[in-house]
């Protein structure tokens, strides 16, 4: 499975886009509060609530139906697996008398566990393609400076780090699945073939991942990037889209959380 992984990857033209954020530290905060809400919502409707206001996000901020498409069909095998391991694994009222070993409470549970899955998924997927690492460098150093400066400095770092790593790890994940097709791999298949197929596709990409590391260690020391990284970042002035998106955010995740 490949997420679609962000800015680099998304280049929507800004005719489709009917909201363009300028501060980054409102995109991080709306982002927070869909993960934590998500969390604490009790119920299938305000989840469903939920889901439908993340879709619309999707849309506003220019990523096309084939993405969102795209992407439902990257994560449907694991809300399926969701659905019926948790009506199997569940006690209670038989679904039918065909199949009699899966429980309406657990189909239940699935169904709310997967449209949950689905919510984070669609959440990160707009967040990273609306945020650059820059953005996300700069809104969560403005974020935490006023507590400390020191974790200022650290989450910016970081976050620079692994945002923009993000589109190399899913470039290196599709030129090894394209390595494995011609060598007769891949994910297609019945399931030990599946299985067989990840095994080849994650020992080498964790074997990249840790050279790439290295390097990278060595790239930051060596240009000193930890020290210099807080200086260059800037952020946007906040514009009223940005204050309402964040308003509008958390009126739809209190109305999902108090529907019964």
């Amino acid at each position: 499975m490949i997420m679609s992984t962000g800015y680099s990857e998304h280049t929507q033209s800004h005719d489709s886009r009917i909201f363009v954020a300028r501060d980054p530290r409102f995109l991080i905060l709306a982002f927070c509060l869909i993960v934590i809400f998500t969390f604490i919502i009790p119920d299938v409707m305000g989840l469903v609530m939920t889901l439908l206001y993340v879709v619309v996000l999707h849309r506003a901020v220019g990523l096309s139906l084939g993405t969102l498409a795209k992407n439902a069909k990257n994560i449907s095998g694991f809300v399926l697996l969701i659905i019926v391991v948790n009506a199997a694994l569940v006690r209670g009222e038989p679904l039918t008398s065909l199949v009699p070993f899966l429980s309406k409470e657990g189909v239940y549970g699935g169904v709310f566990y997967s449209i949950r899955l689905l919510v984070l998924y669609f959440a990160v997927t707009v967040f990273l393609a609306t945020t650059s690492p820059e953005g996300i460098a700069s809104g969560l150093a403005a974020l935490i400076r006023p507590f400390s400066a020191r974790l200022a400095h650290r989450a910016a770092f970081f976050g620079f780090l692994s945002i923009g790593y993000l589109p190399l790890f899913a470039g290196e994940i599709s030129r090894i699945q394209t390595a494995q097709r011609f060598r007769g791999g891949g994910l297609d298949g019945g399931p030990i073939r599946k299985l067989n197929g990840a095994r080849l596709l994650l020992v080498p990409l964790f074997l990249s991942a840790i050279h790439r590391s290295a390097q990278l260690a060595m790239v930051v020391e060596l240009r000193k990037i930890k020290s210099t990284i807080i200086p260059l970042l800037r952020l946007e002035r906040a514009s009223r889209n940005d204050y309402g998106f964040v308003l509008l955010t958390l009126v739809v995740l209190i109305i999902a959380w108090k529907i019964t």
